[in-house]
């Protein structure tokens, strides 16, 4: 389960790094949101696409942890765009815990952590 999470956020740590290169005025968080989705997305779709073949699939824990590192938005994406993952309902579940939690943890930053 490590590889299918530690490569696509090692991946996503040198895109944001790149967009960052690129983008001067982009910040760190903002590049490392960008560019996670992207991966999340991607991993969503190679995970369907290998989903119809007898090849080892990614685990639904390695995608919901892309999607817990600010990845929710590629992994809704993904979900829509390739159809993956639409009809698993405990899938479905954890993901929206997932989005509880990042909605709870950006609350607490804006509230405690950036006022200060």
């Amino acid at each position: 389960m490590l590889r299918y999470f530690v490569i696509p956020g090692i991946i996503a740590l040198i895109g944001a790094l790149v967009l960052m290169q690129l983008v001067r005025s982009l910040d760190a968080l903002w590049a490392w949101l960008i560019s996670i989705t992207i991966i999340t997305f991607f991993a969503y779709g190679y995970d369907k696409l290998i989903a119809e073949s007898a090849r080892f699939r990614m685990p639904e824990n390695a995608l919901l942890a892309l999607a817990f590192v600010g990845g929710t938005v590629g992994a809704l994406g993904g979900m829509a765009v390739f159809h993956h993952k639409t009809s698993k309902r405990s899938f479905q579940l954890k993901l929206v815990a997932v989005l509880v939690a990042q909605a709870a943890l950006l609350a607490l930053y804006y509230l405690y952590i950036r006022r200060a």
